[in-house]
């Protein structure tokens, strides 16, 4: 009886899972990866301004490009069809704009 109520335990902490099955963790670390969010923004833009505190109030993390300070940043916007600030991009999704519905719903979409 005291084995059965031990291993109970075990089982609900996790203790279990991380013992005897060891790919389970690698799974679930996998799972939870945090989006790759790319920003293609200018100095002016309000709404950029806005999907920065946006990002920061969720804990995400993103990379930010100046469309105005590199030329880089500027081809990759007009190749991913920008059509004004900031544009959005998700795991490879374009958003034009900061949408709140659309992030989260490129956000909730991830595998």
């Amino acid at each position: 009886m005291r084995q059965l109520v031990l291993v109970l335990a075990l089982v609900m902490t996790g203790v279990v899972s991380t013992l005897f099955l060891p790919n389970a963790s690698a799974a679930q670390s996998t799972a939870a990866a945090a989006p790759h969010i790319v920003m293609y923004t200018t100095q002016s833009c309000g709404y950029c301004a806005k999907a920065r505190a946006w990002f920061k109030d969720k804990g995400l993390d993103w990379d930010e490009r100046d469309i105005e300070t590199s030329a880089s940043a500027n081809n990759q916007f007009n190749t991913l069809g920008g059509q004004g600030t900031p544009l959005i991009v998700i795991d490879g999704k374009a958003i034009n704009g900061f949408h709140v519905k659309a992030i989260e719903a490129a956000l909730a979409q991830r595998p």
